[in-house]
């Protein structure tokens, strides 16, 4: 625990630390895709630091609002596909950062702290281009305004946002200061409903999972004034025709890339939600017992770092030694490897290691042996 206290370390060059190490051996060119989001982490007792009621969204539904006590997070990680899972994205925290409320020295707002962390990792890796891709919370002025070149942005537009066209460019011996934006557009969703003026086409997306069919109307070079001022925008409005899945608007800040592009990449959002929970239910986010604001700050991060350095691991190094055999015919079908395998084959290639030493094939020692049972049978 003095570890997490006094140390001489910061989380947030640690984080540069691991985003190199997963850059390097994961996404060794082209763009980087990052999520956003934020998690509750439940806490108990009235001077832990940072505390506060907070709305958890996981126990949440449309008619139903529950809050809890807790430490909320705002996590920012590296989303993308691993060799092994083709049919999924895995999301790998790199930097996180504590949500402090009103009146609190160090306060700001979610989107702040996700636009400080994202604008953080892009300053570290200037030679690369990152795509943040988040929900409709970070989807804002905060978020995109004064982004670094490299970094962009997808996310959900609100249906009811003011749209208008780009101001015309200064006319011969026009007097007076240009207007900062053009005529008004319709709304999000009165443009979805408008195919005559906003044409629809329909298109195939190749998912991870298989490929679906989406009617697209695509609206270029735009201004949305409220989030990012006089910077182009491109709006794409996605409607299943089978009615599966929910219609969408979806804002990019780069102008120029496909429709496919901005609806794949936004799917990538939901890696970081899987990431949260992973964190909670195998890697013990809510279980450190500290109050103090250096300890709190340190503790509970070492579930997302912890895991993003077992799946890196796994990916490069893992998937070649043992796994971890379990009886379970309910699961025959399921797709391979899951977090908790990787998880699985880290803690038993480590055993394996102290028990038959590096060569694999040495004999256990009596000592060896008892220091395994102990081990084994500790309650905590």
């Amino acid at each position: 625990m003095p570890c997490f206290h006094s140390a001489c370390w910061e989380w947030d060059d640690l984080g540069i630390v691991l985003a190199t190490l997963i850059l390097t051996h994961l996404v060794p060119g082209g763009v980087v895709w990052v999520a956003v989001d934020d998690t509750l982490c439940h806490k108990r007792g009235a001077k832990v630091a940072f505390g506060g009621i907070f709305l958890d969204a996981v126990m949440s539904s449309k008619g139903h609002k529950t809050f809890r006590f807790g430490l909320n997070w705002v996590v920012l990680g590296i989303a993308l596909p691993i060799p092994m899972r083709a049919d999924r994205y895995y999301c790998l925290p790199v930097h996180w950062r504590l949500f402090c409320k009103k009146g609190q020295p160090e306060y700001q707002t979610r989107p702040q702290s996700a636009a400080a962390l994202a604008r953080k990792l892009a300053q570290a890796n200037p030679e690369r281009t990152f795509w943040l891709v988040g929900d409709s919370a970070y989807v804002n002025a905060a978020v995109l305004r004064d982004r670094p070149a490299n970094l962009q942005v997808i996310g959900p537009l609100h249906w009811k946002a003011a749209l208008y066209e780009r101001s015309a460019p200064r006319q011969l011996k026009q007097r007076g200061t240009l207007r900062k934006k053009g005529d008004r557009l319709p709304n999000p969703k009165a443009m979805i409903e408008d195919t005559t003026t906003y044409p629809a086409e329909l298109l195939t997306i190749d998912f991870p999972k298989g490929a679906r069919e989406f009617r697209v109307q695509v609206i270029r070079d735009m201004l949305w004034y409220k989030g990012s001022k006089t910077d182009p925008v491109m709006v794409v409005l996605v409607r299943d025709p089978l009615g599966q899945w929910r219609v969408e608007a979806l804002v990019s800040t780069d102008t120029t890339v496909s429709a496919g592009f901005v609806i794949l990449g936004y799917c990538r959002r939901w890696s970081v939600e899987l990431a949260s929970f992973d964190s909670k239910q195998f890697l013990g986010l809510h279980d450190p017992r500290v109050r103090s604001e250096r300890s709190v700050e340190r503790a509970h991060p070492m579930a997302w770092f912890v895991g993003s350095l077992t799946i890196l691991w796994y990916c490069v190094k893992g998937h070649e030694g043992s796994h971890v055999e379990r009886e379970r015919p309910w699961y025959e079908d399921r797709v391979m490897p899951t977090f908790t395998d990787m998880l699985g084959a880290l803690r038993l290639q480590m055993w394996e290691f102290k028990v038959y030493g590096e060569s694999g094939e040495e004999l256990p020692s009596p000592e060896c042996i008892r220091k395994l049972l102990h081990k084994l049978s500790a309650v905590a």
